[in-house]
């Protein structure tokens, strides 16, 4: 078994600050496909630093970012 994330919170923080996943990728310098990627789970892995920078602007911790569980 190993601990992955099973859902991806940044929709909910999100909408939190009212804001959208195109705001997120104008922020990070990204194409918002590729924040579509890491909301649905489709990007296998991504840097500390980048969750680091998505926490950042969300306005949150990096273990905000996920629920986990294991699999």
């Amino acid at each position: 078994m190993e601990y992955v994330p099973v859902r991806c919170r940044i929709p909910e923080l999100l909408d939190r600050i009212g804001k959208n996943q195109q705001w997120l990728a104008d922020k990070m310098n990204l194409p918002k496909q590729r924040i579509s990627d890491i909301v649905n789970l489709r990007a296998n892995n991504i840097t500390i630093q980048r969750a680091a920078l998505l926490a950042y602007h969300l306005d949150c911790s990096v273990d905000d970012l996920w629920k986990w569980g294991w699999r």
